[in-house]
């Protein structure tokens, strides 16, 4: 049961010219328009060229902050750059114990960490499709050295979406490319299809028997399908799943989620999505 709240918690903490509801894409918010959801951050269109965007209930156990800014358009593309900032240490060490709610080892404690990201954006819609081409650098800041022969069970989260995304502070840096794919099917109803590359290059050599086979680093490959039914410009339903494969440290692994291990089973994602424009 800790390992899925765990997963479902990391899940959410996962999703020029202006466009609702387009989190993913290089276009930004109208000014003055907010968007959130069960799962996705705030969104709120600060001006015509600056997006920001936080997760309001992690915000007190695990800082974060996002920022998007509109760029030249680049050989017909919308361009923008995005820039991420989360500081995961208070939330890791509150599940460093025994018991339910501990998820790493209660003898060990997670130093101040800072986990910073920079990526560029590049969206058009051809042929129909709304298309997004997307990469950047992920960077892991620690201020106290973490022990890499403790590069085990006990301090790391061996689960699909959290282990990659924290594998940054052990690794230092890490890679993240992807494309992201929308069409109308109707005046309501949308389709979403992407499909997500994160890299951790050079991982294996901080484990204890580095294997020469894995010295290109661990990878995940996500991918995610989604229907979604859009109610009004300010409200919609999203349903669907997502596909997740990697290399963890007990070897290759691949899961449909959301899944729940006591029923064996996957149930479909269920997103529900808000917005407003002030005046």
């Amino acid at each position: 049961m800790k390992r899925i709240i765990i997963l479902c918690l990391f899940t959410g903490l996962l999703l020029s010219d202006t466009r609702s509801w387009d989190a993913h894409s290089a276009y930004l918010l109208p000014q003055k328009r907010w968007e959130m959801g069960l799962f996705q951050p705030f969104r709120y269109g600060y001006s015509e060229s600056i997006e920001y965007s936080v997760h309001p209930l992690w915000f007190f156990v695990m800082p974060n902050f996002s920022l998007k800014k509109s760029q030249s358009d680049f050989a017909g593309f919308t361009s923008a750059s995005q820039y991420k900032m989360v500081y995961p240490t208070p939330f890791l060490n509150m599940i460093a114990k025994k018991g339910i709610p501990g998820i790493i080892a209660p003898d060990f404690r997670m130093p101040p960490m800072l986990g910073l990201s920079v990526s560029w954006l590049m969206s058009k819609n051809t042929s129909g499709l709304d298309l997004t081409f997307k990469s950047g650098l992920d960077i892991g800041i620690t201020f106290e050295e973490l022990d890499f022969e403790a590069l085990d069970e006990r301090s790391t989260i061996d689960l699909p979406l959290v282990y990659h995304r924290l594998g940054i502070y052990y690794n230092k840096w890490g890679i993240h490319t992807g494309l992201d794919v929308q069409k109308n099917l109707t005046q309501k109803f949308t389709v979403f299809f992407d499909l997500d590359l994160i890299l951790l290059p050079g991982l294996a050599e901080v484990q204890i028997d580095p294997d020469a086979s894995k010295l290109m680093g661990e990878y995940s490959l996500e991918h995610k399908l989604l229907l979604i039914w859009n109610k009004s410009e300010n409200f919609r339903v999203l349903t669907g799943y997502k596909f997740v494969m990697g290399e963890y440290p007990y070897g290759s692994d691949m899961r449909l989620l959301p899944y729940i291990p006591m029923a064996e089973t996957w149930v479909p994602i269920i997103e529900l999505q808000w917005a407003r424009q002030k005046r």
